[in-house]
């Protein structure tokens, strides 16, 4: 069992969720304008639409038989996540972005996403911290609440929006 998850999380694939971290930090604060550009939210998310197609590709190239197991799929699964986290957090914070229901689309991919790594963190906690201890049910309780939540975003961009899609062509910047 701790080579299934080890190998989910393995230094791979953790450093590339460090990358991506770095390069949406770097991407959002320095370069893309959100206050100023009417054209900020579709740069965003072609952005990182483009980093997920990235990793999906990478995290898909064959793995040999004898070699050790060195997969990114965390490292995919975390950056659709944050893809789609991203569209449903900056569409209720921009004004100019109205709330779509394409976004509660994306969101349920986001939550399978998270559903991938959560589970595979539920796994880690098992296995690390003793059955019984305090901080396990705790830990336990919280990514369970984290998944929750990630579905009833979702919802609440399929109920309360627009069937609208405020992503704007290349062609149109």
């Amino acid at each position: 069992m701790w080579t299934k998850f080890q190998n989910y999380y393995n230094s791979k694939a953790l450093l590339h969720i460090l990358l991506l971290v770095v390069l949406y930090f770097i991407c959002d604060t320095f370069i893309i304008d959100y206050k100023n550009d009417e054209n900020a939210f579709s740069q965003g998310f072609y952005f990182k639409l483009l980093l997920s197609i990235f990793y999906l590709i990478g995290s898909k190239e064959k793995q040999s038989v004898t070699q050790e197991d060195n997969s990114i799929d965390a490292a995919f699964h975390f950056s659709v996540l944050v893809l789609c986290l991203w569209m449903g957090l900056t569409t209720i914070l921009m004004e100019s972005v109205s709330i779509s229901r394409f976004t509660g689309l994306f969101l349920i991919f986001g939550s399978l996403s998270a559903f991938n790594l959560i589970d595979e963190l539920l796994k880690l906690v098992r296995v690390k911290i003793q059955s019984g201890a305090l901080s396990r049910y705790a830990i336990e309780t919280t990514l369970k609440i984290i998944l929750f939540a990630t579905f009833c975003f979702a919802l609440f961009f399929l109920i309360t929006g627009e069937w609208v899609w405020e992503i704007k062509p290349f062609y149109e910047w």
